[in-house]
C-alpha cells in the first residue's frame, strides 16, 4: 500500500482523521505542514499507510473534511 498525507483545514478535523483511521485499524500519525502561502488551513494533517479508496470511505462516514490527500513515494 502507498503512503498518504491527508491534508485537513483544522487541528481538530486532522486529530478526528486520525483516531478514525485508528479505529479502523491503521497506523496514523499527525504531521505539521509546510504552508509556503497556500490555502492549506491550520498546517496540519495526518500520515498513514493504507489505500486512497479506504481513507476517502473513513472520511466520509465520520463526516470528516479535507482539503487534499497527497501521495507519497
Amino acid at each position: 500500500m502507498k503512503r498518504y498525507f491527508v491534508i485537513t483545514g483544522t487541528i481538530t478535523y486532522a486529530i478526528k482523521c486520525r483516531d478514525a483511521l485508528r479505529q479502523h485499524g491503521y497506523k496514523a500519525e499527525l504531521k505539521r505542514t509546510v504552508n509556503a502561502g497556500g490555502n492549506l488551513g491550520c498546517g496540519y494533517g495526518v500520515v498513514t499507510v493504507c489505500s486512497l479508496e479506504e481513507i476517502k470511505e473513513i472520511l466520509f462516514k465520520y463526516s470528516i473534511r479535507y482539503l487534499q490527500i497527497k501521495g507519497e513515494e
